[in-house]
């Protein structure tokens, strides 16, 4: 949490796969070469996404590897980048499962994972797993009510719709005795039950003054007394052009733009609140490896990650909504 929100200023996330590809299936050639360059490039974070089906109405797969398994070579193939994930589809997966798989990356990764969570917009997925659709939204916040739970308490006692434990005990613990949860969008969720129940907020791309908009009701919301900081990120599709010079030109959920008013626009971003940006690079139609190399020559050095304390510690974010 503290490398990829520092607090006070944004740091950069990668979305998998990190390639620019036609049609929803990516190559995956060099993925983890590429994940490997960015965080040695700077990027705080890397997200992996949770898209269990081909849904021929959607234009993206994802990294197409289950997200558990893919973290999994993720936590020993890299060494200090935050692990995302953006995001499990909570209704589709009971939650001991979940917390098994997260707090089981969390350990393995010494502390890294952060968890990204949504409720699902593919309808195909939800016949596929026997789940219903339209009960979704209560599903999300009965799993993740039963998740905190197993994860943040010894021995305890669950009675909920989805299963009911006592007497026994779910190992392995996360390292820093709880997962941060991110929510992505809105999930069918109340903007103020999101502030209550999570630790952060995952959003898209919308114009900048709806964002700044978005962004102030979220510091209103989450400034509690006594209350943490809970960062607002935006995931933004990028296609860096060769022309550094080259002004923004609007793609889906994103821009096509040189550097230098990318550069800008980052800056912009920064001043409305965002705390990260994460970029998803589908729609580059640059070698992302060259785009990556141009970014951390250019780009990320104005936006690096976090530190962390002695003996790899995190330091306690401090920033702009909470102390």
């Amino acid at each position: 949490m503290a490398r990829a929100y520092p607090g006070g200023r944004m740091t950069v996330g990668a979305i998998t796969p990190l390639e620019g590809f036609d049609g929803p299936v990516p190559s995956l050639a060099g993925h983890m070469e590429r994940i490997q360059q960015a965080e040695r490039a700077g990027f705080a974070s890397v997200w992996v996404r949770d898209v269990p089906l081909l849904d021929p109405s959607f234009g993206d797969t994802g990294q197409v590897f289950d997200p558990w398994v893919y973290l999994g070579q993720l936590t020993a193939r890299t060494t200090s980048i935050t692990l995302g994930t953006a995001s499990i589809v909570m209704p589709l997966r009971h939650p001991l499962h979940t917390a098994k798989a997260a707090a089981s990356v969390d350990q393995l990764s010494g502390g890294r994972l952060l968890l990204g969570v949504a409720t699902g917009d593919r309808p195909v997925e939800f016949p596929a797993f026997g789940q219903d659709l339209e009960g979704r939204a209560a599903r999300f916040r009965q799993s993740l009510a039963y998740f905190r739970v197993v994860l943040e308490h010894r021995f305890p006692h669950v009675d909920s719709p989805l299963g009911r434990m006592a007497g026994t005990d779910l190992l392995p613990k996360p390292v820093y005795q709880r997962i941060p949860v991110l929510m992505t969008g809105h999930g069918r969720q109340d903007v103020r039950w999101i502030a209550d129940h999570t630790d952060g907020w995952l959003y898209y791309t919308p114009p900048l003054q709806q964002q700044a908009a978005n962004i102030a009701r979220w510091r209103e919301l989450t400034q509690g007394d006594g209350g943490a900081f809970k960062p607002y990120a935006q995931a933004t599709y990028l296609d860096l052009t060769e022309d550094p010079l080259a002004l923004p030109r609007p793609i889906h959920q994103g821009f096509s733009v040189g550097r230098v008013s990318l550069l800008g626009m980052m800056r912009t971003w920064q001043e409305i609140g965002i705390d990260q940006l994460m970029i998803n690079f589908k729609h580059s139609r640059r070698p992302v490896a060259d785009v990556i190399d141009e970014l951390a020559e250019h780009v990320l050095p104005h936006f690096p990650p976090g530190h962390v304390g002695a003996r790899g510690e995190p330091r306690r974010p401090v920033g702009r909504a909470g102390p």
